[in-house]
């Protein structure tokens, strides 16, 4: 969209923007205050989390330390994960977890055959993203808490386990 159709449907939105203005947004040169960020974000067709959140290529934001892996940050900007040593915990145990559930209904699918080998190729490429998944997990649950509570997952089966 170029900014004299932006300008205009912003105006139109009730929410009054020049083109200049939207150019000094684009090059950081002003400030988008909340206001702003909802109403582009609508016009665009889009959330405010998804324009907040950086692009694959950029793994960093201002202000936020470079410890925090892409995911992380992009589960940040969309509400989903507090970036605390709690939070942080919680969220990597929550993934051990449902990680290792995936990884044992395609190994059990693959032990009892797929229908066809287009179904037997594709639940073993799975298998193999999986269990990378599985190694990424590993390496940051370790970064996290070297005692290992991310991988018995004792806390988030306490919270989040099934009922008995």
């Amino acid at each position: 969209m170029d900014l004299r159709t932006m300008s205009d449907a912003l105006d139109a939105a009730g929410r009054k923007l020049s083109p200049s203005g939207i150019s000094k947004l684009e090059n950081g040169d002003r400030r988008v205050d909340v206001d702003d960020l909802t109403v582009i974000a609508y016009l665009l067709r889009t959330s405010p989390a998804a324009l907040l959140t950086p692009p694959d290529e950029q793994t960093t934001l201002t202000g936020v330390p470079e410890t925090y892996l892409p995911e992380e940050i992009e589960k940040w900007a969309r509400g989903e994960l507090v970036l605390t040593s709690h939070g942080l915990l919680a969220y990597w145990q929550q993934e051990w977890v449902q990680n290792l559930n995936r990884i044992q209904y395609f190994e059990s699918a693959l032990r009892h055959g797929s229908p066809n080998q287009a179904s037997h190729d594709d639940y073993k490429k799975r298998l193999a993203d999986l269990k990378e998944r599985q190694r990424l997990i590993r390496e940051r649950g370790v970064q996290i808490d070297p005692t290992g509570r991310v991988f018995d997952a004792a806390d988030y089966l306490d919270r989040f386990g099934p009922a008995e």
